[in-house]
């Protein structure tokens, strides 16, 4: 008895393997074209968040200030002895815009104001609501914050 064995080569020959680097080439630089893409329009979609997230602290501070500036222009007209102590220097109350102001440029705020006299009793009250819209924009991007105030003096105490 006699065991022939044969040794199979299975490798496929050189001439069977031609063309395969080229596909695989193919695959990787496809993959990494789809990879920088994706991160191109990450980073993107971050800085535009980024660009939002500041214009809507710059819109929010420019209302505050025009809250601000309402209500001490209110408490300016109230009989508190020296009103020269307390002025403000606010001019045009309804609306303002922030040209020479550092941080804000390109933002403007507008105010709207209503007071109503309240009696309870022997107790006289001025009750005021204050609405100031903030505004900035650059470019293209435009972003708008509310801010809302109530405050009440009882006018027995002026």
């Amino acid at each position: 008895m006699c065991l022939n064995l044969a040794i199979n080569n299975s490798s496929p020959s050189p001439i069977k393997q031609r063309g395969s680097m080229l596909v695989i080439a193919l695959f990787v630089i496809i993959v990494l074209a789809l990879l920088g893409l994706t991160m191109t329009r990450l980073l993107s979609s971050s800085s535009e968040t980024i660009i939002y997230e500041v214009l809507g602290q710059r819109a929010l501070n420019a209302a505050k200030a025009g809250i601000e500036c309402a209500v001490a222009e209110e408490l300016d007209k109230l009989d508190v002895g020296n009103v020269d102590e307390m002025h403000t220097g606010c001019n045009n109350l309804s609306f303002k815009e922030f040209s020479g102001v550092a941080g804000l440029e390109g933002c403007s705020y507008s105010i709207e104001s209503n007071s109503k006299d309240i009696v309870d009793g022997a107790k006289n009250f001025t009750y005021w609501t204050f609405a100031s819209t903030g505004r900035c924009t650059a470019g293209n991007i435009k972003v708008t914050r509310l801010v809302f105030v109530d405050a009440m003096v009882q006018e027995d105490d002026l």
